[in-house]
C-alpha cells in the first residue's frame, strides 16, 4: 500500500502529526486515498542494501503491471466538529508567515511578530483531548488505506492470473 505523508510509526501506520496538520489546517484539506501494486516489479528493492533502484530489463523483460486506484476523499468534518462542541474551537496556522501579525500569535498560535516567537511551542504542544482528535483523523485514513490497500492488491494478483 502507499502511506504517503506520515510513514510507518508506532501500533498505527500513520502518526497523529498527519491528524494534527488536518484539524488545525485553516481550510479543510482534501484527502483523497490511493493505493498501488505492482511498484516492487518496475522499482525492485535490493535486498542486501535496501537500496531502491529501476528495473534493469524494462524492455523486453517480463511485462511490468502496475496498478494504481484513488479511493473515495475522506471527510473529518464530523470529528472536529464533535470535537470542537465539546473542547472549544481549535486554533488554526495561517498558510504564510507573510500575511501574520503579531495578533495572530494570541489567536492561531503561529509565527507572527517576533516577540512571540520564542513561545511557538508553548501553543504548539496539544491537550490529550486534542491528541485523541488528532489519533481518530489518523485512524480514519489507515482504515481507508487499508481498505483499498487490500482490494488493489487482489485486483493485481487477479489481473496478473
Amino acid at each position: 500500500g502507499s502511506y504517503g505523508i506520515g510513514r510507518v510509526s508506532g501500533s498505527g501506520k500513520l502518526r497523529w502529526g498527519v491528524g494534527k496538520l488536518i484539524a488545525h489546517a485553516p481550510v479543510r484539506p482534501r484527502v483523497v486515498p490511493f493505493a498501488h501494486a505492482g511498484m516492487e516489479n518496475l522499482l525492485p528493492q535490493d535486498p542486501d542494501s535496501g537500496i531502491t533502484g529501476l528495473k534493469r530489463n524494462i524492455i523486453g523483460g517480463d511485462p511490468l503491471r502496475v496498478l494504481v486506484r484513488f479511493g473515495a476523499e475522506i471527510h473529518f468534518d464530523d470529528l472536529i466538529e464533535a470535537h470542537e462542541a465539546k473542547h472549544g474551537k481549535l486554533w488554526t496556522y495561517a498558510s504564510t508567515t507573510k500575511t501574520k501579525r503579531e495578533e495572530d500569535d494570541v489567536s492561531y498560535g503561529g509565527l507572527g511578530g517576533g516577540q512571540n516567537r520564542g513561545n511557538f511551542h508553548g501553543r504548539w504542544d496539544s491537550s490529550p483531548e486534542e491528541k485523541e482528535l488528532y489519533s481518530k483523523i489518523a485512524t480514519r485514513i489507515e482504515e481507508q488505506l487499508d481498505a483499498l490497500t487490500k482490494t488493489v492488491v487482489a485486483e493485481h494478483a487477479r489481473k496478473g492470473e
